[in-house]
């Protein structure tokens, strides 16, 4: 009697669970008016970068990374001066992301 083929355990099951905790970038709520509740400041290779946790329109909560230069300094004035949390609109210009 032939053995039952045992099934293959498929990588993209594992992948999809491990993204689920990947924070979007600012591409994913471009042009939205976002609540950012959160932000955690890190240094990367390329330099400093921030997490922030964004309410969107929806009422949807995310976490979105980014090591904009502007979008770095501005998170840091408002989280030292305790302005979080705020609004904000990201849109992009060239490759720089500006504020609205």
């Amino acid at each position: 009697m032939p053995e039952k083929a045992q099934e293959v355990h498929k990588l993209v099951n594992d992948a999809l669970k491990q993204a689920e905790g990947v924070p979007l970038h600012l591409d994913d709520i471009e042009g939205q008016t976002v609540t950012i509740t959160d932000v955690i400041f890190s240094k990367g290779t390329y330099g400093p970068y921030v997490v922030m946790t964004v309410v969107d329109p929806n009422g949807e909560v995310f976490d979105v990374q980014n090591g904009g230069k502007l979008v770095v300094d501005a998170l840091e004035h408002a989280f030292e001066n305790e302005h979080i949390p705020c609004q904000a609109t990201f849109v992009r210009s060239g490759r720089t992301w500006l504020i609205e």
